[in-house]
């Protein structure tokens, strides 16, 4: 007698208001340019704003670049809405690539920091010697281990999530007339 509207329905899609999703259309989103260009930003983003946080508390938080590899993950994952492995692949390789990045601005600020000049002038006079320097000196195997475990989140997390009714229309898309692709 008084009974009231459903608000979770199975025929939220049937009603007029949304259209079910379209496999092909989510297949289409991927980007992989976006993807890259939106991680290599975060990168940068992270990297100098860790830099300042780290000359304005004179300490260094290594354990940051886990968090540097999650936003790494989380814009990979936002931006190029990929399904496959070339969007783990990306966030993988930007997130090991930054880690080892910050740990360098961070080295160049504390050499710039004894020297009495800029961090960018320290970076713009390094050699193969002062790079063989900072490998030796400067890394070490947490270092290492800090920077596998960003890439590991950012792996984890670049990947497009998918609703149930997505899942659905991408695994029962209808493929065209002219590619006929055998899944093994």
């Amino acid at each position: 007698m008084f009974r009231l509207n459903q608000k979770h329905s199975n025929k939220l899609y049937y009603d007029n208001r949304l259209a079910p999703p379209d496999g092909r259309l989510i297949l289409s989103m991927q980007s992989p340019g976006a993807a890259i260009v939106s991680a290599i930003t975060a990168m940068v983003l992270f990297n100098s704003c860790w830099m300042l946080f780290t000359s304005a508390l004179n300490r260094v938080f290594p354990w940051l670049v886990i968090v540097q590899g999650a936003l790494i993950g989380l814009a990979v994952r936002r931006y190029g809405q990929g399904l496959d492995w070339r969007f783990p692949v990306i966030a993988v390789t930007v997130a090991g690539l930054g880690a080892y990045a910050g740990n360098l601005l961070l080295a160049a600020d504390t050499a710039a920091d004894e020297f009495g000049i800029g961090p960018m002038q320290v970076l713009l006079n390094m050699s193969d010697r002062t790079l063989g320097l900072y490998w030796d000196e400067v890394v070490t195997p947490v270092d290492h281990l800090y920077a596998f475990c960003a890439a590991a989140v950012a792996a984890f997390l670049a990947k497009r999530r998918l609703t149930r009714a997505e899942e659905f229309a991408f695994r029962t898309r209808s493929e065209d007339p002219g590619n006929h692709e055998k899944n093994d």
